[in-house]
């Protein structure tokens, strides 16, 4: 039986958005999402309309076409629903763009007018920005104020600080309990990992940082083009540590 096509006027805006989300393409998925936005006029629902936008900055985004990507996230941040989400969304487009400080602002922002449940993660991804610019200060002030507000997330944004710290040429104090601490919670799987690579990196512990570090890039290997581009300059850093280990 040949697969039903799709019908343009008889779907709500709602519908439109499960048809978006279960797309194939990212083509697909954009033109889904703007038929939504078509169908209900003025008429769609403030979060409707923002989800409906969202999936047209992720197919923006799994395209490469990051401009894009970053005013859809913008006009979409603009109606008020998840707003924190789409100034994140629209920091990762200029990111990728490489107008680093344009992603920063944008992060900045998202931490501002986060819901207290998201304001942990969202310093922290604040201070990754900060951190692969090379601005260790700044990274470690943006970690601290994300810790006030973690809950099971600390271990990770405690660990994250301490390699930043290293990096820096800096005394940790009290290591080994960061570490096991890390290891020992949810957070210490994913960019877990990477994070505990790199301390015991630092750390001069190469057997376990090689370990770490390979994880973490098993775990990302079929990650897809969102994740992959979230995450580019991480794996780079992860595979040049974990090439120089496997170089001794």
């Amino acid at each position: 039986m040949p697969p039903l096509k799709e019908v343009s006027t008889s779907h709500s805006p709602e519908e439109y958005l499960r048809r978006a989300l279960r797309a194939e393409s990212p083509a697909s998925r954009a033109r889904l999402a703007r038929e939504g936005l078509e169908s209900g006029g003025r008429d769609v629902a403030p979060d409707t309309e923002v989800l409906l936008l969202r999936q047209v900055y992720l197919a923006h985004l799994d395209q490469h076409r990051f401009q894009q990507a970053a005013d859809v996230a913008l006009e979409a941040a603009s109606k008020g629903p998840l707003a924190d989400v789409l100034r994140h969304d629209a920091s990762r487009a200029l990111a990728a763009l490489g107008d680093l400080d344009a992603a920063v602002e944008q992060q900045r922002l998202a931490a501002r007018v986060a819901p207290a449940e998201r304001r942990s993660f969202h310093y922290w991804s604040l201070a990754t920005l900060l951190h692969h610019a090379g601005d260790h200060e700044a990274a470690i002030a943006a970690l601290r104020r994300g810790e006030r507000w973690a809950h099971d997330d600390r271990p990770l944004l405690k660990a994250h600080r301490a390699w930043v710290r290293l990096e820096a040429g800096q005394a940790v104090s009290h290591l080994p309990a960061i570490v096991a601490s890390l290891e020992g919670s949810r957070a210490g799987k994913g960019y877990g990992q990477l994070v505990l690579g790199m301390v015991r990196y630092h750390m001069g512990d190469h057997r376990r940082a090689a370990v770490h570090l390979r994880a973490f890039l098993r775990r990302n290997a079929a990650a897809d083009a969102a994740k992959a581009l979230t995450l580019r300059e991480e794996l780079r850093r992860a595979r040049t540590v974990l090439a120089e280990l496997e170089s001794v």
